[in-house]
């Protein structure tokens, strides 16, 4: 709906903004709004529109969804953003007089709220929202400056929600908030749109200033080469001092208020860092906040904690006294079943304990799926429960553990790349086959290093046919056969290849990761057969290989036939392997010789329910997106070739592992004699390789080149979490292998005799938890070992005849 013709409009209002292809991307173009009007009444963005609002009536679905609205094209209502940057606030330049409000959930008064809308001069334009709930109005503020802007902003919106009756979402008040770009057939404009006269409503009612807080004066110069450009520098006044004048320009950008407290005070301390501040000037900072912000449920300690965190996040020296951990201790989520006595002969009650046990395996948490890098997003899209979600996060860290080149991490004072192994066990269409996908990462690389293998070997032919030409003249012309043979050929070159097939031999895999180097080798099998069959070969038999490159130490063979020891000195392998309960006992029959605990496991049941297979129309196939993916994962290969990186971590990081994996080891080892502690000491690398891999991603995405790059507090928090999880199911899948058995074990949960003591007072006699413990299946030996080993670790305190609690379990 077109109000007038666009020519009517006056040259002065034809409004510009920037324009983005998705919610990431940091390369823009200028559009006009009358541009946005007629693109979005087209059927350009209809089919992911359309497919958006299908996704999100599924709730199964509910990740594609979000991933969708994510990848739909974004404008910057309010003016136009810095070139080869992000719509971040600090990146607007020229500033239009546009503003955007948000009506969520309009329910069955849109039609009745958007003819009441039409009949405002000031609004610009309006249409619907993604979600087809709720509308999207622009209106024309003419606010010149960010602190007209608010206070402009604050009046136009108190004016909508009395005219309307409805309340528009505070988030958009955020200058730069980005507006999706729809498909709205139905959509207004209005090109003869009037400022909202908010200027005469200030001058006749002042008080109307308090419904925004309150903005400094910044240098704001409209009409200058610099293209209107907002400065983020104040003017210095000699009222206002250094730590005023920053909080200020920082306000600018980041207004606080309830709900959004914590993440602005993070922000303000990484600026106060970068800008220099000392620890005296930090201290002076919280004082000065502490009476702006304090209150309403946020305490001066959380102000501290924030500011405190913020700062350290780029200063590995500062750790403040008082500051709690800006990390909290990290739980150790336990398998809560109970396992269950099973008769030989009930192979029903068997493989229904079973079905329950994995069932029972934890999720990795939806806070690591929140602070991923945009990369990781994107490719979790495929993904439509929280299983699949949880396999191919592995899956694609895994692949990419592989794809990055001079990449280090120090762990126990030795250099580590981030090659990771990973073991996905699950009954049949179950979900795990999404681990297909992830293989399809390193394929453009190794699509790369074919075209480099085909150039050196034209051009070592080139040179063998040009040596024998000279080779065959010289013995026409008599020359002996030793003098004809003075020049030497050429050397055939070695050839890379950066993905390996999982049915090879011993032989072959050795010299492809003596031939790789540096480079390494990534192995993906969907189905573990592929791997226990070549290894149950003559030929075969590599599975020490496997535990030597997962430390990275040398490998080696030395046969008559090849004439030569074949030696890999720093071998570097990444495995990501899946298959089904059975085939795990074919590729691993029991812990004793220590590959099991080198991978990261995963395990889950079946969830049988059919969900449709039609294609969604506008919705971009799977391996396609992939193909995409891949080539931006070559992209970050020839990065990390041309520019090393040295991962670190903070020491309140390291802090932080120690304690946690101290505490986690203590406990493994006290429930049983023979523990495997092995998976505890082996997890410890695996968070230190997932971080590195994480910061990595940054690093990438930032398109920075520093040689060290430290791990931020929520990739190290992440990487923690996936790893409590993954031990959790890995301790369920070691209760199953069969050792020197002929069958599988069932499955049971490692952490018993823990629940008994759970469930007993702080204060208990020994009678007590020996009943307790019998009813549980567990015997009076076990027990008195469990409980001396939680004296000695002071968990408990013998006195008078009593145990007294003394010391908190690791978090379930």
């Amino acid at each position: 709906m077109e109000t007038t013709d666009s020519s009517s409009q006056p040259k002065e209002l034809q409004f510009s903004f920037s324009y983005f292809n998705n919610l990431w991307s940091k390369d823009s173009t200028v559009i006009t709004l009358h541009d946005f009007y007629q693109r979005e009444k087209s059927t350009l963005w209809k089919p992911k529109t359309e497919s958006y609002r299908k996704l999100k009536e599924r709730p199964e679905r509910e990740n594609e969804a979000k991933m969708t609205k994510d990848s739909m094209p974004v404008v910057i209502i309010e003016g136009i953003c810095r070139p080869h940057s992000s719509h971040a606030a600090a990146n607007l330049e020229k500033m239009n007089g546009l503003a955007m409000y948000d009506l969520d959930h309009c329910g069955q008064r849109t039609e009745e709220i958007k003819s009441l809308l039409y009949r405002l001069p000031y609004v610009a334009y309006a249409h619907r929202s993604i979600s087809g709930e709720g509308l999207k109005i622009i209106v024309y503020l003419a606010a010149n400056t960010p602190g007209e802007y608010s206070i402009a902003y604050a009046i136009c919106r108190q004016t909508l929600e009395r005219t309307t009756g409805h309340p528009c979402d505070e988030q958009c008040a955020r200058i730069t908030q980005p507006c999706s770009c729809v498909w709205d057939p139905d959509a207004y404009y209005n090109p003869a749109v009037k400022a909202y006269p908010w200027r005469e409503e200030l001058a006749k009612n002042p008080s109307l200033s308090q419904l925004a807080p309150p903005l400094p004066n910044v240098n704001y110069h409209p009409g200058t080469n610099a293209g209107n450009r907002i400065s983020p520098t104040p003017p210095l006044t000699g009222a206002c001092g250094y730590i005023e004048a920053f909080i200020h320009t920082f306000s600018q950008y980041h207004p606080w208020k309830k709900g959004n407290r914590h993440e602005s005070m993070l922000a303000l301390g990484r600026s106060a860092r970068r800008k220099g501040f000392s620890k005296e000037e930090l201290e002076k900072l919280i004082s000065v906040m502490a009476a702006r912000i304090v209150g309403n449920g946020y305490t001066l300690q959380n102000l501290q904690k924030d500011l405190s965190a913020g700062y350290q996040y780029v200063d590995l020296s500062y750790d403040p006294e008082n500051a709690d951990r800006p990390l909290p201790q990290a739980p150790t989520a336990t398998l809560i079943p109970i396992s269950k006595e099973i008769s030989p002969e009930g192979e029903e009650e068997l493989s229904i304990n079973n079905e329950e046990m994995r069932a029972s395996t934890p999720y990795i948490p939806d806070e690591v799926y929140r602070q991923l890098p945009d990369f990781l997003k994107e490719a979790l899209r495929p993904a439509r429960n929280k299983r699949e979600r949880d396999i191919l996060l592995l899956g694609v860290l895994v692949n990419l553990s592989g794809c990055m080149p001079q990449v280090r991490i120090t762990f126990d004072q030795r250099p580590f790349s981030p090659h990771l192994y990973l073991l996905v066990i699950a009954p049949p269409a179950s979900g795990k086959g999404v681990l297909s996908l992830a293989g399809m990462l390193p394929n453009a690389i190794d699509n790369y290093l074919k075209g480099e293998n085909k150039r050196k070997k034209e051009a070592y032919e080139r040179e063998l046919n040009t040596w024998e030409e000279t080779h065959n003249q010289h013995f026409k012309k008599g020359q002996s056969k030793a003098d004809t043979y003075s020049v030497p050929a050429p050397e055939e070159p070695e050839y890379y290849y950066l993905c390996g097939a999982p049915n090879t031999s011993k032989n072959q895999i050795i010299s492809r990761l003596r031939t790789n180097a540096d480079l390494g080798l990534i192995i993906n099998a969907t189905e573990l057969d592929m791997i226990s069959g070549a290894i149950k070969q003559d030929c075969g038999k590599h599975d020490d290989v496997f535990r030597a490159a997962f430390q990275h130490e040398t490998v080696a063979t030395d046969y008559k036939v090849d004439r030569q020891i074949i030696c890999a000195e720093v071998p570097r392998l990444a495995l990501c392997l899946s298959g089904t309960p059975n085939q795990l006992f074919g590729f691993i029959h029991s812990l004793d010789n220590g590959l099991y605990s080198r991978f990261l496991a995963y395990t889950c049941g079946a969830h049988w329910k059919y969900r449709s297979a039609a294609p969604i129309k506008g919705q971009e196939d799977y391996i396609t997106l992939y193909k995409g993916l891949s080539k931006q994962v070559l992209d970050m290969f020839l990065l990390f070739q041309q520019s090393p990186t040295e991962v670190t971590l903070t020491d309140r990081q390291w802090e932080t592992h120690t304690a946690y994996f101290d505490q986690l080891l203590n406990e493994v080892a006290g429930e049983q004699a023979d523990a495997p502690g092995s998976i505890v000491l082996r997890s410890a690398l695996m968070v230190a390789r997932i971080a590195t891999i994480l910061t990595g991603i940054r690093k990438f995405e930032g398109s920075m080149h520093m040689k060290e790059y430290i791990c931020t507090d929520e990739d190290f928090h992440s990487a923690m979490q996936i790893v409590q999880s993954t031990i959790n199911h890995s301790l369920l899948l070691a209760s199953s292998l069969p050792g020197e058995e002929t069958k599988s074990r069932p499955l049971k949960s490692y952490f018993r005799l823990r629940p008994t003591l759970d469930s007993l007072p702080s204060s208990f006699t020994y009678k007590e938890v020996k009943d307790k413990a019998l009813i549980a299946g567990i015997s009076e030996r076990s027990t008195c070992r469990y409980l001396k080993m939680l004296v000695d670790n002071k968990y408990l305190k013998n006195q008078d005849g009593k145990y007294k609690k003394t010391k908190k379990f690791t978090d379930r």
